[in-house]
């Protein structure tokens, strides 16, 4: 594959790369010379990202993984080390959510949006750093939400706090192991064109939505997304960790 080469040759992860900003992601990073290892419950979707880079020339590897279990993540770096070598750098990017205001959500949604968009995202950490430690450094970027800064009517109380999560626990790595070598941020997608919401909003309710929140009132490409994530990874972001990056086309409200 051709491209800019920023990642030639490193092993780089992506969790949740089956779709949506992943995917993206793990496209971007096989064009810039990345050894990809794609982790993700979507074993159909994996699977043919992993085709399509392997088909234009890179190198990746997909493993079906859960990541809110920590055997799962385990065994995904353990395969992305075997396969690529001691992990360079690494998308945590796995997030959904249940639905409910603060009055009707049930435990058990508030429990397992809290697993999937905050827990998995310590689980990752919790094993990579250890793995980049060892090699000398790297660099982490995890995926919050601008429903993790604002208030915004069709994130639920349990996202919104998991995606707050992340920001807080980006900036906690970020401290603990910067003597490491290791950088960790996070970046805050507005709303997003993604397959999850296009089965929730039309293209006409998406653009009612982000010109609500957003100055540029239209929803954010996967794409352009993945831009930023590839920048926070990069050499050229060497001088920044413990960050928080708002990719929402501006925000309205402070």
């Amino acid at each position: 594959m051709t491209g800019g080469q920023r990642f030639a040759g490193r092993s780089v992860l992506v969790t949740g790369g089956a779709s949506g900003i992943g995917r993206a992601a793990a496209l971007a990073l096989a064009r810039e010379g990345a050894l990809v290892t794609i982790g993700d419950l979507d074993a159909e979707g994996g699977r043919a990202v992993v085709a399509e880079i392997t088909a234009s020339g890179g190198q990746a590897l997909f493993q079906r993984t859960d990541a809110t279990a920590e055997g799962d993540i385990a065994a995904l770096i353990a395969a992305a080390v075997a396969a690529h070598g001691p992990l360079a750098h690494a998308f945590n990017n796995v997030g959904l959510s249940r639905h409910g205001g603060m009055e009707d959500m049930s435990r058990e949604d508030w429990d397992w949006t809290l697993a999937v968009s905050l827990t998995s995202t310590f689980l990752c950490m919790k094993h990579e750093l250890p793995v980049m430690a060892a090699r000398g450094g790297g660099a982490i970027v995890n995926t919050a939400s601008m429903s993790g800064r604002i208030v915004t009517p069709v994130a639920s109380p349990a996202y919104c706090a998991a995606k707050a999560g992340v920001v807080h626990l980006t900036a906690y790595a970020a401290h603990s192991h910067a003597a490491r070598g290791i950088r960790v941020n996070s970046v805050s997608p507005g709303l997003v064109a993604t397959p999850v919401v296009a089965r929730m909003l039309t293209p006409e309710q998406q653009v009612t939505v982000a010109s609500g929140a957003q100055l540029i009132g239209r929803a954010v490409t996967p794409e352009e997304v993945a831009a930023t994530v590839l920048f926070l990874l990069s050499d050229d972001a060497a001088m920044i960790t413990g960050t928080d990056t708002e990719v929402c086309g501006g925000r309205r409200q402070g």
